[in-house]
Parts: C-alpha cells; sequence; structure tokens
C-alpha cells in the first residue's frame, strides 16, 4: 500500500469504479491484518464520494429560481383539534424562472423550525466569510496604495 496515499486511486475513482476500488482496497486491508478503523476510514470516504457524484451528476439542473418577496414570518400548523402543532418559519418568493406557467407565481416556502435555525447559521456564516472576503481585498488594495478618493480629497 502507498504510505503517501492510503486511498490508493479510490479517490479520483468515477461512481462504478469506485465501489469497486473501495472495496478491493478493503478486501487488501483485512488481510494485510488492518484495525477496523482504517477499514471504516477507507468505507467512509467511499460512500463520501459516491455521495459527492450522486449530488454532482451532468444532466441535473435546477431550472426553477425565484426572489424572496417578503420577511420571516411565523406559521404552526396543527395535526389535531387541541394538538400544539408543528412550528414553521415561512417566507414568501416570486418564481423569476422556470416554466411559462410558473413565472410569476407567488409562491410560500414552509421550513420546520430546526431547518430554519441550521438554515439561518449557515446564511449568517457565509455573509461573514463574504465579509471578510470583502475586507481582505480593501486591505490589500489599500497596500498597493489602490484607495479610493474619500470625501473631500481633491482628485487631479
Amino acid at each position: 500500500m502507498n504510505d503517501e496515499n492510503p486511498y490508493g486511486d479510490v479517490l479520483a475513482a468515477a461512481p462504478p469504479v469506485l465501489a469497486e476500488a473501495a472495496i478491493r482496497q478493503v478486501h487488501e486491508l483485512l488481510d494485510a491484518g488492518a484495525d477496523t478503523v482504517d477499514v471504516r476510514e477507507v468505507a467512509t470516504t467511499a460512500v463520501a464520494l459516491l455521495n459527492m457524484h450522486q449530488r454532482n451528476r451532468a444532466g441535473r439542473k435546477r431550472p426553477w429560481l425565484a426572489k424572496v418577496t417578503s420577511f420571516a414570518f411565523p406559521r404552526t400548523f396543527a395535526t389535531a383539534w387541541g394538538d400544539a402543532g408543528e412550528h414553521y418559519v415561512c417566507f414568501t418568493g416570486a418564481i423569476t424562472k422556470g416554466g411559462k406557467q410558473a413565472v410569476g407565481r407567488e409562491i410560500e416556502l414552509q421550513l420546520p423550525v430546526e431547518d430554519a435555525e441550521r438554515l439561518g447559521q449557515q446564511m449568517l456564516r457565509m455573509v461573514e466569510f463574504q465579509r471578510r472576503q470583502t475586507t481582505q481585498t480593501s486591505l490589500a488594495d489599500q497596500a498597493q496604495g489602490q484607495t479610493s478618493p474619500s470625501k473631500g480629497d481633491q482628485v487631479t
């Protein structure tokens, strides 16, 4: 087994080859007397790569695009009379691209509270990342002396 690349060709394999390569790798590890941690690592990596290939396959298009047209608002849906119900965070959007019958329609998106919280945290991390990128870019521009003139500066 190659010490520099413990996964061999598994990482670069296409999905059909990936499964076969992972099984062969696991077989080799078991024959060599490897412990379950090594086997589990190869199997986990192969499963993750298969999932990645599945999500990124060609021909899978996302034709529907929409823009948000409201602020978030709460909703509770009860399944039976007297039931406390399930809590959702909702917002509306307008379909901007897609089929002729869909474009321009208003839709309401309903997210369970837990999913909305995860989405909100992910969006916040993305905003913070974008701000750091912008700050780093502006600091790099300042270091090169390419700052834009401020109010009151004389430009010639």
